[in-house]
């Protein structure tokens, strides 16, 4: 067996130049013993090491012999063996350590006890943890140092501190020492095959080191830096940075022992990493089960996540602020910018960053300079679409939080001696706290949760759908047999009570007087009855066109058409200007004004001094403009307000008054048809304002006459 390469520092350690071993054969450089130690390993197996006690022609001491077996031929790597500090050997005191780190119940307890074992068992004078954010900037999380070594704790690097090109080294060499002394990298003289020269940049100890390493060593004044690479999921999670003020060399078992430790760390952290996300899940999966149930039982879905006892800011605790919007009606919640200034910056991220795709940032002012002007309430922000054609989105706001920072490097522009490496303290203004990963998930979840919760209630709109439709026919069929089968006797008694009242009513007495009156009154209040009831189920979206109304003149002319009731007469109506127009079916807007100005005047009738007025709020939903009709009446006392609205139903003071309890029922039914709504504010004994509005616009033809 023959020498084929061997390195230039060969004399350094064995005696013989490098150039003299070539093609020599190995016995001259090791005894038999050895060598049959050597051929002994298997190809392709693991390192193996021997040991050379005073080996005759070497300079004195204690060496090793690293064995990389190969298919046919060995790559040997000749150490000095490094004594250990302490009593007992690296095996007893890894056992010990390892028993110590699978103790630790939390990951920063952890990575602490790391730090202490590594300057406490290999004797770094500091040992510091680092780990990396999702824009691969790092900070220092723990540190061990011994007395005279300064803090390195909480400081923070950039991307540029620790390249691409280091992190994808480190994903692949998980752990590496070196140290800087000034002496160039020795060449490997003679005929290196690639097997051996992988081999060699792998894993022998005199590889190149990193540039950014021996800048930090050199800022710094230390002479040896060391990194354990700590992976999780394949990722470069984090590193234990390792230094030494005096040279300091890891033998073969050394670096064997920081692998093992590595893998342990690796195994615990992703354990507590596994738990601590279930955690998060399992609050999140809690909050997204409130608000399911605040979104079942709420009218629509942003009263679903805003609110209830739980709402969208429960997801993210950081957050102090929130804004829901739907069909373009914004809700907030918290400490947020006002609604024109969140409109704004929705809008720069849905025409920069697109209208269906999440966004979030710490640092808003930044990318979107006018939110400087509401910083303390929104320096950081997070975007979520859910419907962009039905302009459905979320976002939250983080409020600034001002922090001084201390970073462990510096542009050289900064820094006139050049020195990369050296402390810089920082304060940040303009930032949030940043969005952490576990609130980004929960974010990201809440989406899907949603889009599912909607095609739930889609789901269940189509069979309640399928219901109405039914209840519909049912209605139609009934009100059939009420225009057909019903009006007809009805006709009949009204007929007959006529005759009676103009051919026989000389032959009746005063009680039969009073009882024709009592038919014919009741004849004309199911007629009055039956007429409305036709009216509401007449209505129908599919024959309506939608135009452009005068207010003030619909107002007339209902006024004109009532002004022959006996209690319009006495009472005083304002139509206050001005009054924009109405968009809608001009048929359908005279029964709303009818109904509502009616009920008005009926109810104020008995009033002292009865007035009533329509007037246009100055106010807009979704656009449109809202419209008030105010009385002075008997009011509608506040717990029969919800109902006023239901079909046949009447406030219990309003006995007295003549009516079938359909009026304001067919008045809601019509507003809903044009897209809009209508409520009410009332004081039983102080009259009532019912407020609605038209959400179509001019031009729209839904159908045929």
């Amino acid at each position: 067996m023959a020498i084929t390469a061997a390195s230039a520092q060969a004399e350094q350690h064995c005696g013989r130049s490098a150039q003299a071993l070539l093609r020599r054969p190995l016995k001259e450089l090791f005894p038999a013993k050895t060598i049959a130690q050597i051929t002994a390993v298997p190809p392709s197996d693991t390192p193996s090491v021997v040991y050379l006690n005073d080996p005759a022609g070497w300079p004195a001491g204690d060496y090793q012999v690293v064995i990389y077996p190969l298919k046919d031929e060995f790559v040997l790597e000749v150490e000095l063996r490094r004594k250990w500090s302490h009593v007992g050997d690296y095996a007893s005191r890894l056992d010990g350590f390892t028993r110590e780190l699978e103790a630790e119940t939390t990951t920063s307890g952890l990575l602490q006890r790391l730090c202490d074992g590594l300057t406490e068992h290999l004797g770094y004078d500091r040992a510091i943890t680092i780990q990396f954010d999702n824009l691969e900037h790092s900070v220092v999380t723990h540190e061990s140092r011994k007395e005279g070594m300064p803090s390195m704790l909480d400081m923070r690097f950039v991307e540029e501190d620790i390249p691409e090109a280091t992190r994808c080294r480190q994903l692949a060499e998980t752990v590496l020492n070196f140290t800087d002394d000034n002496t160039p990298l020795h060449p490997v003289v003679g005929d290196v095959s690639d097997p051996a020269a992988e081999i060699i940049h792998l894993h022998v100890a005199s590889r190149q080191p990193f540039v950014n390493s021996l800048r930090f060593l050199r800022d710094t004044g230390l002479s040896t830096l060391g990194y354990l690479s700590i992976l999780i999921d394949g990722k470069l999670w984090g590193s234990c940075y390792m230094h030494s003020i005096e040279p300091l060399y890891l033998d073969y078992q050394m670096q064997s022992f920081l692998r093992v430790v590595g893998r342990l760390v690796q195994h615990k952290i992703a354990y507590h990493l596994y738990h601590s996300n279930l955690r998060n899940k399992q609050k999140a999966h809690a909050v997204r089960d409130n608000l399911h149930k605040e979104i079942i039982r709420a009218e629509n879905l942003t009263e679903g996540l805003t609110a209830g006892p739980t709402t969208i800011l429960d997801l993210i605790p950081e957050a102090k602020g929130a804004a829901v919007c739907s069909d373009d009606e914004m809700t907030i919640l918290g400490e947020t910018p006002t609604q024109e200034e969140i409109n704004a910056v929705v809008g720069w991220v849905k025409g920069v960053i697109g209208e269906d795709k999440k966004w979030y940032t710490d640092q808003l002012a930044t990318h979107f300079p006018p939110a400087q002007a509401y910083i303390k309430k929104a320096a950081g922000m997070v975007f979520l679409p859910l419907d962009h054609d039905a302009n459905q989105w979320i976002v939250w706001f983080k409020p600034e939080t001002v922090r001084t920072i201390v970073f462990g490097s510096t542009a050289p522009a900064d820094n006139p001696r050049d020195r990369r490496y050296s402390e810089r303290a920082v304060t940040t203004q303009r930032w949030s706290l940043p969005w952490r990963e576990e609130e980004i998930l929960a974010i990201r979840a809440l989406r899907v949760f949603l889009q599912k919760v909607v095609l739930q209630r889609y789901s269940t709109t189509q069979r309640q759908n399928t219901l109405l439709r039914e209840a519909l026919d049912d209605l139609e069929l009934f009100s059939y047999t009420i225009g057909h089968d019903l009006r007809a006797p009805l006709r009949g008694i009204a007929s007959y009570a006529d005759i009676l009242q103009e051919d026989y009513n000389h032959l009746l007495d005063q009680e039969g007087q009073a009882f024709l009156n009592k038919i014919q009154q009741n004849a004309e209040r199911m007629r009055i009855f039956m007429d409305d009831l036709l009216a509401l189920n007449r209505i129908d979206r599919n024959k309506m066109v939608f135009n452009s109304l005068c207010v003030e003149q619909l107002v007339r002319r209902v006024l004109a058409d009532l002004s022959s009731a006996k209690y319009s007469a006495a009472t005083q109506c304002d139509i206050a200007q001005p009054l924009p127009d109405i968009c809608g079916d001009c048929n359908y807007m005279i029964i709303v004004f009818t109904n509502l100005l009616s009920n008005a005047f009926k109810y104020s009738a008995r009033a002292k001094e009865p007035r009533v007025e329509v007037s246009f709020t100055g106010e807009y939903r979704r656009g449109f403009p809202v419209f008030c009709v105010a009385d002075n009446g008997i009011g509608i006392p506040q717990d029969q307000q919800a109902r006023v609205f239901d079909l046949f139903t009447r406030s219990t003071n309003s006995e007295g008054y003549e009516g079938t309890g359909i009026g304001l029922a067919l008045v809601q039914r019509i507003i809903r048809f044009h897209e809009g709504d209508i409520w009410l504010e009332s004081e039983e004994g102080k009259g009532s304002r019912f407020y609605f509005y038209s959400g179509v616009r001019v031009g729209v033809h839904t159908g045929g006459r």
